[in-house]
């Protein structure tokens, strides 16, 4: 189960198509064979916009490549031989996040390793609190 959920500033959430509607951010960090990288932006760019498809409350993702995260003990071993990506999911709702992690998201992690012979770097839940766009 997820952790509890922090108090938000806001209180209530916006119309359709505000701001508010992408308060809940799920990261995905990804560790890519520079080898591979080509070939999984392709399955990803598929992946992602299935996701927004299929899985109820998923809205929105969010494809961005990064430079290779300094200062992570855990990465420096990897050499110049990756490539990074973050994927952020727009997510509705807490009850539609929780949902996805407890139904699927452990068959897209072994499915991911299976096609891809690597795994997910790591995993954020980010919750908006407030912006500079609010009224």
């Amino acid at each position: 189960m997820v952790d509890t959920v922090p108090p938000s500033v806001f209180e209530k959430r916006g119309s359709a198509g505000s701001l508010l509607d992408y308060s809940i951010i799920y990261e995905v960090n990804l560790s890519v064979p520079k080898v591979s990288a080509e070939g999984y932006l392709a399955y990803l760019k598929a992946f992602t916009l299935n996701v927004v498809k299929d899985v109820p409350g998923f809205t929105n993702a969010v494809v961005y490549s990064q430079p290779k995260p300094e200062g992570l003990h855990w990465l420096s071993e990897e050499g110049n031989d990756k490539s990074y990506y973050t994927v952020h999911y727009h997510v509705d709702s807490q009850k539609n996040l929780e949902t996805y992690l407890e139904k699927y998201q452990q068959q897209v992690a072994d499915a991911d390793q299976e096609k891809w012979g690597f795994l997910v770097t790591s995993r954020r839940i980010l919750r908006m609190q407030m912006s500079s766009f609010d009224d």
